[in-house]
């Protein structure tokens, strides 16, 4: 069964002895998932409090002072310990989570002074917690997990704690390629063609190279040529370029420097770095490597001889499922809370200016003070200048299509982190006359407003570019006065991008080729802003949204979905919502 009995719930949701507010509460078993068991409740677990952050409402101003090129403070980036004394929770804060905890008598550390980790018994969480942790099991993959219907926060902490987890979240992230295909690309053909296919422009179309099957793809000479790519950068300019990797993935060095001597690139390797129990797997076995090896692959590519930084987190945040998202492996969560407290701990100068990230959500299936918070600490990097980019997703307009909140309204699913307004969201493009690529994921935030730097842009193309009859019909299922999301795109498929995994090269899509892509590019214009004694370019949305005669318009092509099928692995979705013409006009 799907979900369980109003009986059965109600037998999961207790409320606490303790004096405690309620803070969340899922309105019953969610969507693919059943009640297992009941563990012991001398079962140990450990939970993690985040403590409220200081002085919130000041980042989006600072943000904006440091980031707008017309402000006088343009470029003059705080540094690690500036925002650490600026955002960091009170002592107060913090003594009075730790005094409580020591008070319960739960076993209990401070993490880098943001997040109170509690070890206790299952039962006494039960009772601290007014919780009912329950083992639930995905009924598509058979894992269980241990998580809540509902907690409540004691009173006396309440007003320190942000959110507890895990607790109520269940649910998977996902690696934003969207396609591998296994086809033999060793034996390949370079030959001109009289006539544009799939929009491919001539000049594209005499360097893109064909499989033994005659499937299109590019290597970075030709991603450069195509893109009127000249610039060499140097290494020793301090221009410095990172990406992120989880779900246990890590790039493998011996495919890295495959792709090196295929593409004539010297050889040269990467900086790897370990976040919370990360694991560097470099075994010629290991298969969990895909979007990992993508990102290098790509980011060496187009940016050698720059230096570059993988961030490997380990660790399983919480989640909340969704129709669309059973889990298809236990740790299938993405660390956000650990990775970046990590960053944020380490000095301007320990770090990357610029740092690609491929992995996202179904933003309804992350808790809204979750993912707040989450995008509270990636504006915190931009205010140290650091540059943080976002695949924006590859399931288009959306999948599940409806509401994970008991009520399964139709409405469309845009993707987390992408609808941060903080971070640089990416989109994806097909063929070379930049028509938009049906799978990348766009839209409107139900989190998060708009941002000041994209006000104009929104506002021309609700008020120019699509007719009032199409926005009433869509004002049920989006929010167009929210944030809206991409900001920038780069190609993602048609043709593909060849990634090597497993010393065999393949075939890859997604906007997860196009953030790395990005990463590298801004690498580069760091590069010669170093060598002109300019700064980074740090948070780069208001800054291009203001030169926006500068980039191309996309304007063929759609984002497309709500059709029952999820676009990024091609299976249909029982129950999904279908939203007839559910599109995002290129325009």
């Amino acid at each position: 069964m799907l979900s369980a009995s109003l009986l059965s719930i109600a037998a999961l949701t207790v409320p606490s002895a303790l004096a405690a507010s309620l803070r969340d509460q899922l309105p019953g078993v969610p969507a693919g998932w059943s009640v297992s068991g009941t563990p012991d409740a001398s079962q140990s677990i450990t939970l993690k409090l985040a403590v409220k952050q200081q002085n919130i409402d000041q980042l989006e101003g600072l943000l904006k002072s440091v980031s707008d090129p017309s402000s006088p403070n343009y470029g003059k980036y705080y540094t690690a310990d500036q925002v650490n004394a600026l955002f960091a929770p009170s002592s107060g804060s913090v003594d009075a989570v730790t005094s409580w905890a020591k008070t319960a008598s739960l076993d209990n550390s401070l993490d880098r002074g943001l997040h109170v980790t509690i070890k206790t018994t299952i039962g006494n969480a039960n009772e601290v917690f007014g919780a009912n942790f329950t083992t639930f099991k995905d009924e598509s993959t058979g894992v269980e997990k241990l998580r809540t219907l509902q907690y409540s926060v004691p009173d006396v902490i309440s007003s320190h704690v942000d959110f507890v987890s895990p607790t109520t979240f269940f649910g998977r992230t996902n690696a934003e390629s969207a396609l591998r295909l296994p086809e033999n690309v060793g034996v390949e053909r370079r030959e001109p063609v009289s006539e544009p296919q799939s929009g491919l422009t001539k000049r594209a179309l005499a360097c893109v190279s064909y499989s033994a099957r005659g499937t299109a793809y590019l290597g970075p000479d030709c991603w450069k040529q195509v893109y009127n790519v000249t610039y060499v950068p140097d290494a020793s300019s301090g221009s410095r370029i990172g990406f992120g990797s989880f779900l246990n993935e890590s790039a493998i060095e011996a495919d890295l420097f495959l792709y090196e001597q295929k593409y004539g690139i010297p050889k040269q390797s990467f900086n790897v770095t370990l976040i919370n129990g990360g694991v560097n797997h470099q075994e010629p076995e290991y298969t969990t490597i895909g979007e990992a090896n993508l990102d290098a692959q790509n980011i060496f590519g187009l940016a050698h001889p720059l230096p570059v930084t993988e961030f490997i987190t380990g660790g399983s945040p919480p989640f909340l499922t969704n129709l669309d998202l059973p889990t298809e492996a236990d740790n299938s969560n993405e660390p956000y809370l650990d990775y970046y407290a990590y960053l944020l701990s380490q000095s301007n100068e320990a770090l990357p200016q610029v740092i690609s990230n491929s992995y996202g959500d179904d933003e309804q299936t992350v808790p809204i003070d979750y993912a707040r918070y989450v995008c509270n600490q990636i504006g915190m990097m931009g205010l140290r200048g650091i540059t943080i980019l976002e695949s924006s997703g590859d399931t288009g307009v959306g999948a599940p299509c409806q509401s994970n909140d008991g009520k399964k309204t139709p409405q469309f699913t845009p993707a987390f982190p992408g609808t941060c307004p903080y971070i640089t969201a990416v989109g994806g493009t097909q063929g070379f006359n930049e028509e938009a690529w049906d799978g990348s994921t766009g839209g409107f935030s139900n989190y998060f407003s708009r941002a000041w730097y994209q006000e104009s842009a929104v506002e021309t193309y609700l008020g120019s570019y699509i007719s009032k009859s199409v926005q009433d019909y869509y004002t049920p299922f989006t929010n167009f006065s929210a944030r809206g999301f991409p900001d920038v795109s780069a190609h993602s498929s048609n043709p593909y991008w060849p990634v090597y995994a497993n010393g065999v090269l393949a075939l890859y899509s997604g906007t997860s080729a196009a953030a790395p892509a990005w990463a590298a590019w801004i690498g580069l214009l760091n590069d010669a802003r170093f060598k002109a004694g300019q700064p980074a370019l740090g948070f780069v949305n208001p800054l291009f949204y203001s030169l926006k005669s500068g980039f191309t318009d996309v304007t063929q092509g759609a984002a497309t979905g709500c059709n029952g099928v999820n676009a990024q692995t091609g299976a249909k979705i029982p129950g999904a919502s279908i939203i007839p013409w559910a599109t995002w006009n290129a325009t």
